[in-house]
């Protein structure tokens, strides 16, 4: 028995929390890695401080009474660092302490495991599926007019003449109706992902009365192999997109 559509798969869910979840626990790890990095740099400059202030207290009793006074003035700079240094050190480490603590209640939310390898994943598949995800709303109504219109210059394509049909010449002709087909059926599976099955059904329906038509058409002739270079287009586009859908699904927001 299948649940009302309002409640949701536990996987959907999961992967609603990884989306929102997902960049916010990479942030954190990039802050801290940047407080790391600049606390590492401020105490390579406080040891430097620390080594001039000690070159102009000297060593010699009364020295601090026969100072220049550009030492003295130098000295009380170096005094001056030291202490914003240390201010400073203390509030790189409380933000560190802060940042480290919502790490770990982000990790003890139940998809710890899956946010630390969405976090350390890398690649260009990897940032492309992201992007993609994250601006999927748009890539679908881009892709349902793409999808319109491929359908349009294939259907003109079939049933015109064979002097107007239009063609690329560095392909065989199998592999273009194949990949008509494959870009227009990845299109249509891209704009309306809930309908796949429909999709294929009424483009197998659509390939075989189109190869119909064309016995009207004088000059063109369809043919059984047609259907068939065709229909495997069709069946390869709707597999690329299921197939990139399912790559890595701790990633897919990507």
């Amino acid at each position: 028995m299948m649940l009302p559509e309002r409640f949701r798969s536990s996987h959907r869910d999961r992967q609603t929390d990884l989306d929102r979840l997902g960049p916010l626990y990479r942030h954190l790890g990039q802050a801290l890695a940047g407080i790391e990095g600049e606390r590492t740099g401020l105490s390579g400059r406080l040891d430097e401080a620390r080594t001039r202030a000690a070159a102009l207290m000297g060593n010699e009793d009364g020295i601090y009474f026969d100072r220049e006074p550009a030492d003295e003035a130098n000295l009380v700079e170096a005094e001056a660092q030291m202490m914003a240094a240390f201010h400073r050190l203390e509030q790189l480490q409380a933000q560190s302490s802060m940042l480290a603590a919502w790490r770990v209640e982000i990790e003890a939310s139940g998809v710890g495991g899956a946010l630390r390898q969405w976090a350390g994943s890398g690649g260009l598949l990897t940032w492309f599926l992201r992007v993609v995800r994250a601006r999927m709303a748009v890539i679908r109504r881009l892709s349902r007019f793409a999808a319109w219109m491929l359908l349009t210059v294939i259907v003109y394509a079939t049933v015109s003449g064979i002097e107007q049909r239009p063609s690329v010449p560095w392909l065989m002709p199998d592999v273009e109706r194949s990949l008509a087909f494959l870009a227009a059926a990845a299109a249509f599976a891209l704009g309306y992902p809930r309908q796949r099955i429909a999709i294929f059904t009424i483009g197998l329906a659509a390939v075989v009365t189109l190869e119909f038509a064309q016995a009207w058409v004088p000059s063109r002739h369809g043919t059984l192999h047609d259907v068939l270079v065709k229909a495997v287009g069709l069946g390869l586009g709707l597999l690329l997109v299921s197939g990139l859908e399912r790559l890595k699904p701790s990633v897919r927001a990507l």
